[in-house]
């Protein structure tokens, strides 16, 4: 699944980064209880892995209209 190193590269926070704002398509659509709950869990896992690695998600959307 991923190469074990001593620390996690900057390109793979990255990809977590992307795959975290991707949860906030999910707001409109229906889901079940259960999805939401497994949703909201898996996106959980995903910010610790910023945090534990001292980043933040920067949220601000480049393009205001």
């Amino acid at each position: 699944m991923s190469n074990l190193a001593n620390k996690t590269e900057h390109k793979t926070l990255t990809i977590i980064v992307q795959m975290i704002t991707g949860f906030e398509k999910l707001h409109c659509l229906d889901m079940t209880k259960e999805d939401d709950v497994d949703a909201t869990r898996a996106r959980n896992l995903l910010e610790g892995i910023i945090q534990t690695n001292e980043y933040k998600i920067n949220c601000e959307r480049k393009n205001k209209k």
